[in-house]
C-alpha cells in the first residue's frame, strides 16, 4: 500500500513538471538569442523531486537544451556587409586621392602649384594689333608691369605706342572718289598711352602639356586709366602724275584721358615663364579742338595770311601754336605745308564729342621673378 501511494506522488509531480515546460521555454530562448545570461529560477512553487525518487524520461531536461544550442548562434553570427579595412589602407593614397575611404571627398580644383603672390610679371606685347578698325588701322607693341598682391589680385602699369597708325583704304577711297572724309569722331588716331589699373583672376585651372608637363593656366580680368596721345590724318595719301604716291599728311591732335577694359587667357609654364593672349577696348575721347597746338582762331588767322598772299609766320597766334609745323615744304611729300592749315581748320571748326572704342588682340610672353 505504501509501495503504490509513493508511486502515485512521483507520477503526478512528473506530470505537474512537464505540463510546466512549454510556459518556461519560450522565455528561456528568447532571453539567450538576446545574449543575455540564463535566469535564475527562483519559483518557489515548482515541486522538488525526491532523492528516491528515479529520474523518468528526459522531458525534465528539454527546456535548458535549447538555451545551450542557442548560445553559439547568438555570439558568433557576423555583421552583414564587407570585411574592415585595415586603418592603413583606409590611409593609402593613390595620385592625392584616398580611394580606401570613403567618408573623404576628393575636390576637383586643387591648390596651385606655384604661387604668384609677392611677385613681380614683367610683360611684352609684341603685337597689338586693332581688330575693329573701320576707318582706322593700328598695329603696335606693348609692355606690362604686374606686381601680384595677392594671389588672384595685383596693380599693372601698361604702356607702349602703336607704330604703325593710319587711316584705313576705305576711308582714302571715300576722300579720293567722293571727296568725303570721315569724322574725328571716328578717324582719330592713337599714337602712345600709358595706364595704370588692377588685374584680378577668378578662375584658374591646369592640365597636361605634351602628355608629361603640367601647365597651369589662368582668366585675367583687367582695367584702367590713364593718358595717350592722339594724331589725325590731314591729307590722304594720293597718286601723282608721274606715277609716284604722294604721302599723307598728319597733325598732331594732343593727348588726352584713356580707359580700358580687358579679359584674356594667361598659361603658365614652370614658375618663370607664362604666356598671354588678352583683347582689351581703349577707350578715349574723338574731340579735337587743336592741330599741332593751334586752335581755332590760330588756324583762321593763318588761313586769312595765305588768302592775302602773306607766309602763315605772319598770322597773329596764341603761345602753344606750333606755326612752324604750317611753314616751308615738306621733304617728304614736296609739297607746301601751308596746304594742311585748311584742312586743320576745318577739322576743329566743328569738334566733335563722341568717343572712339579701339579693340585690340594683345599677345605676349610673361617673365616672374
Amino acid at each position: 500500500m505504501r509501495t503504490t501511494l509513493l508511486l502515485a506522488v512521483v507520477m503526478f509531480l512528473a506530470s505537474t513538471a512537464s505540463a510546466a515546460v512549454p510556459v518556461v521555454a519560450p522565455s528561456l530562448v528568447l532571453s539567450q538569442a538576446a545574449g543575455a545570461p540564463p535566469a535564475a529560477d527562483d519559483d518557489e512553487d515548482d515541486p522538488v523531486p525526491t532523492p528516491d525518487a528515479k529520474p523518468d524520461a528526459p522531458a525534465t531536461t528539454t527546456p535548458t537544451t535549447p538555451a545551450a544550442t542557442t548560445t553559439p548562434a547568438a555570439t558568433t553570427a557576423p555583421a552583414a556587409g564587407p570585411a574592415p579595412v585595415a586603418p592603413a589602407e583606409s590611409m593609402k593614397l593613390v595620385n592625392g586621392a584616398p580611394l580606401f575611404n570613403p567618408n573623404v571627398g576628393v575636390h576637383i580644383v586643387e591648390q596651385k602649384r606655384f604661387s604668384d603672390s609677392g611677385r613681380f610679371e614683367v610683360t611684352l606685347y609684341p603685337v597689338s594689333l586693332q581688330v575693329n578698325g573701320k576707318f582706322t588701322q593700328h598695329f603696335g607693341t606693348m609692355g606690362q608691369l604686374t606686381y601680384h598682391l595677392q594671389e588672384n589680385f595685383g596693380l599693372m602699369i601698361t604702356g607702349g605706342g602703336n607704330w604703325f597708325n593710319s587711316e584705313s583704304s576705305l576711308n582714302g577711297e571715300l576722300v579720293e572718289k567722293a571727296r568725303v572724309e570721315a569724322q574725328a569722331a571716328s578717324s582719330l588716331l592713337w599714337t602712345w598711352g600709358v595706364m595704370g589699373g588692377v588685374e584680378v583672376t577668378p578662375f584658374y585651372g591646369k592640365f597636361a602639356f605634351f602628355g608629361d608637363t603640367l601647365a597651369q593656366f589662368s582668366i585675367v580680368l583687367n582695367g584702367g586709366a590713364g593718358i595717350g596721345g592722339t594724331r589725325h590724318q590731314l591729307k590722304p595719301e594720293s597718286a601723282r602724275q608721274d606715277g609716284t604716291v604722294s604721302p599723307a599728311t598728319y597733325g598732331d591732335t594732343g593727348s588726352r584721358f584713356m580707359a580700358g577694359l580687358g579679359a584674356g587667357f594667361r598659361l603658365q609654364l614652370g614658375q618663370r615663364f607664362a604666356f598671354r593672349l588678352e583683347v582689351r577696348d581703349v577707350v578715349y575721347t574723338a574731340r579735337v579742338e587743336r592741330v599741332n597746338g593751334c586752335g581755332v582762331d590760330d588756324l583762321r588767322a593763318m588761313d586769312n595770311a595765305l588768302r592775302g598772299g602773306r607766309p602763315v609766320t605772319s598770322a597773329m597766334v596764341l603761345p602753344g601754336c606750333r606755326v612752324d609745323t604750317f611753314d616751308g615744304t615738306d621733304p617728304d611729300t614736296g609739297l607746301k605745308r601751308s596746304n594742311d592749315v585748311p584742312l586743320a581748320l576745318g577739322l576743329v571748326r566743328n569738334p566733335s564729342s563722341d568717343v572712339l572704342n579701339n579693340v585690340g588682340l594683345y599677345a605676349g610672353i610673361s617673365f616672374l621673378f
